[in-house]
């Protein structure tokens, strides 16, 4: 039987205690799992010297964490692969669902269950018609013409928790599921805005004293040139890299994060001014085309902006997880890491934009707060409308904008930060796998 403390931990959703209790029942099989979490997915890996077998090991798990009830665990996704091997040999997806009466300790396994197949099985398998249309997964299979099939066995050696002990299991009868094989026959569902957008603020939420105060270092820092500028470039990478920490459950403190990042500080500065560069290039470009055309044809003016500010957004939407390469992944120079953002981004872009688009529409109502000034220096005109009384306003105004700037800007900051990096972390495991590695 499993020991209190690790069936508490499993029923609670730990991956660490869920593959302890997995493997405490397959090491007589000598199958190893590793257990990932994301949010209410949980991913799970299995591999032996012989393909594990799908029909059996998939059920296996399935009873497993029904019988746990673990409520904060929507969705199970499942790889199988020959020890040795790069790629999946299957993968299936389903949702896991349980009641009161169904939450009970386990039993050992069957001794004489078969979980292994070879590969004639494994292709009998993938024959079988599958239906995605319910599985609710934000990473649960890979997209068409990612490499996510073929992700290197490294990729999940220190992302999933792996345990070498015994694991009960029960024999209650299971529900239906729905599942997905190596060659899915529909794509996975895209970005969601609404998870990134609650994610993000979720997180804020809980760390808005900490990300605050490293927003307060990096607005001051900003106001010196070059290298203040390169420590607030490096500041928001911090933020983004602790969230991705937060995400990836290998927690970091903010000192280790900050000397890892001491190291490459100009990397993120060279990086915004590349970034820069190319924005200003695309602006200019777009302005011409669209002067020229509005010259033509003067009544499209109004499509013309629109489509203007589309291919912008499209282009930004490529580059705007830039510093999280460099923040995370280590030995990375600004040019590849402008690179890897386009070469992440293919696919989502669309996506990305709408993030944006939503992101933006929810942090306007904290650009109020430059009216403050406004409302405030506006009466004193109004009162006494003579030019002694309006540039006392102005004196007034100027310092209270700059204040409310300031304010406005530290506020929102951290959220497009924590933004980012729940992007990366998502697109990182929908293209390489669930074992993202933060470098040391």
């Amino acid at each position: 039987m499993a020991e209190p403390n690790t069936l508490k931990l499993a029923k609670q959703g730990n991956p660490k205690a869920i593959a302890a209790m997995i493997n405490r029942s397959l090491r007589a099989k000598h199958i190893i799992a590793k257990v990932n979490r994301t949010d209410d997915c949980l991913q799970v890996l299995v591999e032996s010297a012989q393909i594990p077998n799908q029909k059996a090991m998939v059920s296996f798990i399935r009873q497993g964490l029904t019988k746990l009830g673990i409520e904060t665990i929507k969705t199970v996704q499942i790889h199988g692969r020959q020890k040795g091997q790069d790629s999946f040999a299957w993968n299936q997806s389903f949702e896991i669902e349980f009641s009161p009466d169904q939450v009970a300790d386990v039993h050992d396994s069957d001794p004489n269950l078969n979980l292994h197949q070879s590969p004639t099985d494994v292709a009998s398998e993938n024959d079988i018609s599958s239906d995605v249309d319910d599985i609710r997964s934000s990473v649960s299979e890979p997209l068409p013409g990612s490499n996510f099939a073929k992700v290197p066995r490294q990729a999940f050696a220190g992302g999933y928790t792996s345990s070498q002990t015994r694991q009960p299991r029960d024999h209650a009868s299971h529900r239906s599921t729905h599942s997905s094989h190596s060659q899915p026959r529909q794509p996975l569902k895209p970005l969601s805005v609404g998870n990134v957008v609650s994610a993000s603020l979720r997180l804020y939420r809980n760390r808005f004293k900490l990300y605050l105060g490293l927003a307060f270092q990096a607005f001051l820092w900003g106001i010196i040139p070059i290298y203040g500028w390169a420590k607030l470039y490096q500041i928001q990478a911090i933020i983004s890299r602790h969230a991705i920490s937060e995400f990836a459950e290998q927690p970091e403190t903010i000192e280790s994060i900050h000397n890892q990042l001491d190291r490459n500080i100009w990397d993120f500065w060279t990086a915004q001014i590349l970034i820069g560069l190319i924005a200003f290039g695309v602006k200019f470009g777009l302005s011409i085309a669209s002067g020229i055309i509005v010259g033509i044809a003067p009544s499209l003016e109004a499509i013309i902006n629109l489509v203007t500010l589309g291919i912008y957004l499209w282009v930004y939407a490529h580059f705007f997880i830039t510093e999280l390469p460099l923040a995370v992944e280590g030995n990375i120079k600004p040019k590849t890491a402008i690179n890897r953002s386009w070469e992440l981004s293919k696919g989502f872009v669309p996506n990305i934009m709408g993030i944006i688009v939503v992101a933006t529409l929810i942090t306007i109502p904290l650009g109020l707060i430059i009216l403050i000034p406004i409302v405030i220096t506006i009466p004193t005109v109004l009162i006494n409308p003579s030019l002694e009384a309006l540039l006392t306003a102005l004196g007034m105004l100027v310092p209270l904008l700059i204040i409310a700037f300031a304010c406005m800007w530290l506020l929102v900051m951290p959220f497009w930060q924590i933004i980012k990096a729940i992007i990366y972390y998502d697109l990182r495991n929908r293209r390489e796998g669930t074992g993202l590695q933060l470098s040391h």
